[in-house]
């Protein structure tokens, strides 16, 4: 019985110390690492977090609750490199195939990128 209770203190304390400076991920961002011509990409991140079946259907690299941004993960580049594609080709692949594939949200330029 005591071990039990030195285990479950010890869970406890790793949980509480841990657990809290997880940082949660932002409810808003501003996509603006590609723009060029077109206006930056105000992202709600919350509202799509709540929709998507898990992290990795966006972040797939990453293991759960390590997400990072995929410019900042060297996942996607500026440049397309083999099999990767640019990061511009991965969140208009992204974010557009899953708008059609649901039927709902933007899938055109100007729905996402408001003009300048």
């Amino acid at each position: 019985m005591r071990k039990l209770v030195i285990l479950l203190a010890a869970v406890l304390t790793v949980a509480l110390a841990f657990g809290p400076g997880m940082a949660a991920p932002p409810d808003k961002i501003v996509i603006q690492e590609i723009q060029k011509s077109k206006a930056p990409v105000a992202f709600d991140h919350k509202a799509h977090g709540a929709k998507a079946k898990s992290c990795q259907a966006c972040h797939h690299k990453d293991a759960a609750g390590k997400e990072q941004k995929c410019s900042s993960a060297a996942c996607h580049g500026a440049k397309a490199d083999g099999k990767k594609v640019d990061l511009k080709e991965a969140y208009h692949t992204q974010c557009r195939d899953c708008h059609k594939k649901e039927k709902k949200g933007p899938t055109k330029c100007d729905e996402c990128h408001p003009k300048k």
